[in-house]
């Protein structure tokens, strides 16, 4: 009997020691993992500008959404913030000059933003010659804000 309740011992013991790993690995481990930047939809176009670096990775257009996604080097979230306008042949067609679809911090001045703009109200070509402006706004009132400008065009996706 000695030998049957010291392997039913070990086999508790190491069924345990599974669980607090694999409940660790889901409450800690996973969220100790480095996020990563989403895939790029378009070529991505590029621009230095005072010491950083902003990429637009992603455009898309929908019936009821316009949404970039654009990567930022070298600009501290702590001392800029981050606005986003979206054109149409040079008309302005987002409101909120903010980034609202979310954020991945990468690194160290080192972001991914997802800007979306809500277009229900407007009536927009199937088409767009989209010019997206990030502009990065110091905290600092002394400071100017440095703009960078991207020219994309983009087609209306239709829905299944």
């Amino acid at each position: 009997m000695y030998i049957k309740e010291k392997k039913y011992i070990i086999v508790i013991t190491v069924l345990v020691v599974i669980v607090l790993v694999t409940i660790w690995y889901f409450r800690v481990g996973y969220l100790l993992r480095k996020p990563e930047m989403p895939n790029a939809n378009i070529e991505i176009q590029t621009q230095m500008v005072d010491g950083g670096t902003i990429n637009l990775r992603y455009a898309d257009y929908t019936e009821n959404e316009i949404k970039v996604g654009y990567e930022v080097k070298g600009f501290s979230l702590k001392e800029n913030n981050i606005s986003c306008k979206l054109y149409n042949d040079g008309n302005l067609i987002s409101t909120s000059g903010s980034t609202g679809g979310g954020l991945i911090e990468l690194d160290e001045k080192h972001y991914y933003f997802v800007g979306i703009e809500n277009i229900d109200e407007n009536v927009l070509p199937d088409s767009l010659n989209l010019t997206v402006e990030i502009i990065v706004i110091p905290n600092d009132s002394g400071q100017k804000s440095i703009p960078a400008s991207f020219n994309v065009s983009v087609d209306k996706e239709r829905g299944a």
